[in-house]
C-alpha cells in the first residue's frame, strides 16, 4: 500500500531502500528499523504470498472495519452508491490483453462500487474488457451482504438495469437502482398490473398462492419463481414514469452523480497509478495491482477515521 501511495516507488527494491534509510517510515509501516526483515522476505511476501484470495479477503475486512468506525459517528456505508467499470489499459505488447472498439484500447476492466458520500470503495469485480458489466452488480451486492452492509441505492448507466438486475436488487437485497432511461426503451406490458395478476394466477395450485395477495406479495412470489421479466418490467416502467415526471431534476441528478463517479475514477488513475504503474504484463498482475490501489486508498479512509477525521476520507494530500 505504501508503494501505491508513493508514485515515485514502482518496485519492491525501491521501497525497501526507503524503509532501510528512514526509521520513521519503517516504524509507521510496522517494522523494527533495527531488526528489519531481509529484502527477499519482503519481496516474496508481496509478489508471491499476496494472491487474489488474500487480497479480496483483506479488501472486505477493510470495508467492514470502515463501516464499524463510521458507526461511532452515527454514519454508515451504502446509503447512496455509484457503480461503473473503468478500463485497465494493458502494457504495450501484452498478449493476454483483448481489444475493445468502444474504448479503442487493449486491456481489462474493473467494476467498482463506490460509496457516494464517503468516497470509499465498497466492492469490485475483475472483468474482461468485453465482458458484460451488468453481471457484476448482483455479485457486488452479495459480497456486501456477507459482511452485513446493505446498499440502499445504486446510480448506474444503462448496462446495469436489466430486468433481472432490477428484480434481484429490489427483492433480494432491498436496493433501488437509479438510471437514465435508454434510447429505444418502450413501455413493457409485462409490468402492467393486469399482466402481473395474470402471471400470478398461473400459479394458483402453488401452496404459497393467496387469492387476495397484495401487489408486493405477488411481486415477491413471482421473483422467487424467477419471473424476472415481469417483476423487472414493473419496477422499470415505474422508474421511467417517475424519471420523466421530474425529468429536469432527474437529468441533472444523473449527470452530477455520473460526473462525480468519472471524476473519482480519474483521481484514482492520476494519483494512484491505477493504469500507469502496472508492474508487469498479464491479467494476473493487472488485477493484483489495481486491487492493491483500492486497498491503499481505503486504508487512507480507515486511518483517518481511526484518528477522528470524518471528512475527505480518501484524500491522499499531504500523506506522502
Amino acid at each position: 500500500m505504501f508503494m501505491k501511495l508513493r508514485k515515485d516507488l514502482q518496485k519492491v527494491a525501491e521501497s525497501y531502500r526507503v524503509i532501510q534509510s528512514n526509521e520513521e517510515i519503517a516504524r509507521n509501516l510496522g517494522f523494527d528499523p533495527y531488526d528489519l526483515s531481509g529484502y527477499e522476505t519482503i519481496r516474496h511476501f508481496i509478489n508471491d504470498l499476496l494472491d487474489d484470495e488474500v487480497l479480496v479477503h483483506l479488501f472486505y475486512v477493510q470495508v467492514e472495519e470502515i463501516e464499524h468506525q463510521l458507526h461511532r459517528y452515527g454514519e454508515r456505508l451504502g446509503e447512496k452508491t455509484l457503480e461503473d467499470a473503468t478500463i485497465i489499459t494493458a502494457k504495450r505488447g501484452d498478449t493476454e490483453a483483448e481489444y475493445n472498439g468502444h474504448y479503442k484500447d487493449w486491456g481489462w476492466k474493473k467494476d467498482l462500487l463506490l460509496d457516494q458520500k464517503h468516497k470509499v470503495f465498497l466492492a469490485f469485480q475483475n472483468l474482461g474488457i468485453n465482458d458484460n458489466e451488468g453481471h457484476a452488480l448482483p455479485l457486488n451486492l452479495e459480497k456486501l451482504r456477507e459482511i452485513d452492509i446493505n446498499v440502499n441505492e445504486i446510480t448506474a448507466d444503462g448496462k446495469y438495469p436489466t430486468y433481472e438486475n432490477i428484480a434481484v436488487a429490489k427483492h433480494r437485497y432491498e436496493t433501488d437502482l437509479f438510471y437514465r432511461p435508454q434510447d429505444g426503451w418502450v413501455h413493457n406490458c409485462k409490468g402492467d398490473l393486469d399482466e402481473i395478476n395474470r402471471r400470478y394466477q398461473k400459479y394458483w395450485k402453488h401452496r404459497d398462492f393467496r387469492v387476495h395477495a397484495a401487489l408486493e406479495s405477488k411481486l415477491n412470489f413471482l421473483f422467487k419463481r424467477e419471473d424476472y421479466d415481469w417483476v423487472g418490467a414493473y419496477h422499470r416502467n415505474l422508474h421511467v414514469q417517475r424519471y420523466n415526471r421530474r425529468i429536469k431534476h432527474c437529468v441533472r441528478r444523473y449527470r452530477i452523480e455520473r460526473n462525480t463517479n468519472e471524476s473519482f475514477n480519474n483521481y484514482l488513475k492520476q494519483h494512484m497509478g491505477f493504469e500507469t504503474s502496472l508492474p508487469w504484463k498479464g491479467k494476473k498482475h493487472a488485477f493484483k495491482h489495481t486491487t492493491l490501489c483500492l486497498i491503499a486508498i481505503n486504508a487512507v479512509a480507515l486511518t483517518r477515521l481511526q484518528n477522528g477525521e470524518t471528512k475527505n476520507l480518501t484524500s491522499i494530500a499531504y500523506l506522502t
